[in-house]
C-alpha cells in the first residue's frame, strides 16, 4: 500500500470516517466506466481504487473537481457506495492538503 507523504490520515481511513462510505468495498466492476463527464481524467471507479490504495492519485486528477450530478453514478454502483459523498471528501481533503485546483474547463 502506497503511503501518503506527511502525517495524513491514509485516505480510506478519511473517507470512512468523513461519509461512512468504505472504498474498499469498490468492486471494480467497472459500472462507472462508462458515466464520464467532460474534464475527467479517471473514472470514478479508478479514484475509488486509488483511494483505497492511499494513493495521492485520488487527490492530484481533474475527475474530483467536475461538477456532476452524482445520482446517476451513485445507481450504477453494484457496492452502493455513494460515489459522491467520496468526491466531495476527496475535493475537501486535496483543498485542505493545499492542492492546486486545476482547470477543468480548459482541461489545464
Amino acid at each position: 500500500v502506497y503511503q501518503v507523504p506527511g502525517n495524513h490520515t491514509p485516505l480510506r481511513a478519511h473517507i470512512l470516517a468523513s461519509t461512512g462510505q468504505d472504498v474498499r468495498h469498490c468492486v471494480n466492476c467497472w459500472s462507472c466506466q462508462g458515466l464520464p463527464e467532460q474534464g475527467m481524467d479517471l473514472s470514478y471507479g479508478e479514484v475509488m481504487r486509488a483511494a483505497a490504495n492511499d494513493d495521492e492519485l485520488a487527490l492530484n486528477n481533474r475527475t474530483i473537481w467536475v461538477e456532476a450530478d452524482f445520482a446517476h453514478a451513485a445507481r450504477c454502483c453494484k457496492s452502493g457506495l455513494e460515489i459522491g459523498a467520496v468526491i466531495r471528501c476527496l475535493r475537501a481533503e486535496a483543498e485542505r492538503r493545499g492542492r492546486p485546483r486545476p482547470d477543468v474547463a480548459r482541461g489545464t
